[in-house]
């Protein structure tokens, strides 16, 4: 081989390696261990679109702020699909992924907006505070996922899963989820992310309370509605099944509900 054919090989190679770096760490992730808290928000009809842009237009200002400062790794806001609403009772939710405690709120509505006094903004909040209900907020810590996403995307639609696993069986349900992400991630095509995440706190016996959540990530709500996991090969489903048992032993799905992205405060409002 002469030395310019062996030269160019070497190039060949090193820019393969390359790329195949530029592919692996492409892909944002979450760690596991970390805190994302859940705002699960009601709207009236009449007020859904004042509340949307109160959101996007002042508040979302704030977690773009609070973002670049280090405060939060990223502030999501989403709508629940019309078909959702009925059966899980909330038509929002507001996403605090990462909450840095030590730096102060009040240090980041300041920077947001320099020439507002606190009792302005005060009053614009309250104005705001109005338009909706907070139901509750759920604390919960990440397990483990995955994400094909591009760094920094957030996928538009995503579906959550609020699961309570049967009475003493959590901790082997979040191990059957944990084995499970291997397969959703190399046989289930149309998932463009997938995560799992544990409740924090003591969850209360009511027919709606929830210990686990997983978020399905979609590029369409095509997808998102159809049966996805019938992509995986049935011999993968059945030797999973020998492996690791049924899902439907260990838990039960109190709901599915399917949300749209409207905001996320590293990239701003969605565009569709």
């Amino acid at each position: 081989m002469g030395l310019t054919n062996y030269k160019q090989k070497i190039m060949k190679n090193i820019f393969t390696l390359l790329l195949i770096l530029s592919v692996s760490f492409s892909y944002s992730q979450l760690d596991e261990g970390q805190k994302i808290h859940f705002d699960f928000i009601k709207v009236e009809k009449e007020n859904i679109e004042e509340y949307e842009a109160f959101m996007t237009d002042y508040v979302g200002k704030v977690a773009e702020t609070a973002v670049k400062n280090g405060k939060l790794e990223n502030w999501i806001f989403r709508r629940v699909n019309q078909n959702s609403r009925y059966n899980a009772g909330f038509t929002h939710m507001v996403l605090w992924i990462n909450i840095d405690q030590s730096i102060s709120w009040s240090d980041i509505w300041t920077e947001t907006y320099p020439n507002l006094s606190k009792e302005s903004r005060s009053w614009i909040s309250s104005k705001g505070n109005i338009l909706f209900d907070k139901l509750y907020t759920a604390y919960t810590t990440y397990v483990t996922g995955f994400s094909h996403a591009e760094e920094g995307v957030v996928n538009y639609i995503a579906t959550y899963n609020l699961i309570k696993a049967e009475d003493g069986k959590l901790n082997d349900y979040i191990e059957f989820e944990k084995n499970m992400k291997g397969t959703l991630e190399k046989h289930a095509p149309k998932l463009k992310g997938w995560h799992a995440l544990t409740r924090n706190g003591s969850v209360s016996r009511a027919q709606g309370a929830w210990d686990f959540m997983t978020i399905d990530n979609f590029a369409s709500i095509q997808d998102a509605n159809e049966l996805w996991w019938t992509d995986i090969p049935e011999k993968i489903r059945q030797n999973n099944s020998k492996k690791y048992g049924s899902a439907s032993d260990l838990r039960t799905v109190r709901h599915r509900v399917i949300t749209r992205l409207i905001y996320d405060a590293k990239n701003g409002k969605f565009e569709n």
